[in-house]
């Protein structure tokens, strides 16, 4: 296993205590830093929304890997 790959793993599991398998807006605006509006650009930029009754949530798995690999500066 990689050392990103390690990275990956321990910031899911960080994120997975947290928040569970799926996170709200608010949640995956304080976790990418953003204000609501950008947040969800930013999601919807990486195709990473799942519309769950009215309300879309973010995948926690996926929102991890995109913060570990952007803080690396991997390309997404």
């Amino acid at each position: 296993m990689t050392g990103l790959q390690k990275d990956i793993r321990e910031k899911r599991n960080i994120m997975r205590e947290l928040y569970g398998g799926m996170m709200s807006l608010r949640e995956l605006s304080r976790e990418v830093g953003l204000n609501h509006k950008d947040a969800k650009a930013w999601a919807a930029e990486r195709g990473i929304g799942v519309l769950t009754g009215k309300r879309v949530k973010y995948e926690t798995d996926q929102v991890a890997k995109l913060i570990v690999l952007a803080r690396g500066m991997a390309p997404l």
